[in-house]
């Protein structure tokens, strides 16, 4: 059932406004029957995410186990961001504003006989040591493509040192990761959530 907000003028008279969700009970505003203003706050929250912004590979990655440090860029194709919050430089996406993060990917790669690859979010809150937070996990390879998801949660609080990298583990120099510049093969989502 909508609740309502009864606008009481003192008096005994009122006019009820209804809501169309839910206030859980009634509500009464009462005016007083006195000449002067009287301001009315609310502290409810705006809805939905506070940012996004999607980066992708633009080229394809071929080496051992190693960072990605190359050949990031933002996505400029049918797309835009929605604030600004997240940076990219030789592979090190920093954060310009402290808040709860939820960071997903993809990954497509191609693995020869006898091979495996996997995608990994390593974080740092030092600035320095990583660490793994989560990893998309692919089958053997054998001469097929093969694609993994990640994601994780990053409570930022420092923008000094709280960072995300993003690990290409493999046994096999032979295994590409593939990327392009016009669509995403591989790939990362950031989505600001909202304040720490």
């Amino acid at each position: 059932m909508p609740g309502q907000i009864k606008i009481d003028d003192g008096a005994g008279n009122y006019t009820v406004l209804t809501n169309g969700g839910s206030l859980g009970s009634d509500k009464t505003i009462t005016i007083p029957n006195t000449t002067g203003t009287m301001a009315l706050t609310s502290d409810i929250s705006s809805p939905g995410i506070s940012g996004f912004q999607q980066f992708r590979l633009t080229a394809d990655y071929t080496s051992n186990a190693s960072y990605v440090t190359a050949n990031w860029e933002e996505n400029d194709t049918d797309y835009e961001a929605i604030g600004s919050y997240i940076s990219e430089s030789s592979g090190v996406f920093s954060f310009s504003s402290t808040g709860k993060y939820l960071i997903s990917g993809q990954a497509e790669m191609y693995a020869p006989a006898g091979a495996y690859a996997n995608f990994l979010i390593d974080f740092t809150t030092d600035n320095s040591n990583y660490n793994t937070r989560a990893r998309g996990a692919t089958a053997g390879g054998g001469n097929r493509h093969i694609g993994c998801t990640i994601g994780a949660m990053f409570d930022v609080t420092n923008t000094t040192n709280d960072k995300v990298k993003f690990y290409k583990s493999t046994n096999s120099a032979s295994c590409v990761m593939y990327g392009n510049t016009d669509y995403m093969m591989t790939g990362l989502n950031f989505w600001r959530l909202g304040d720490t």
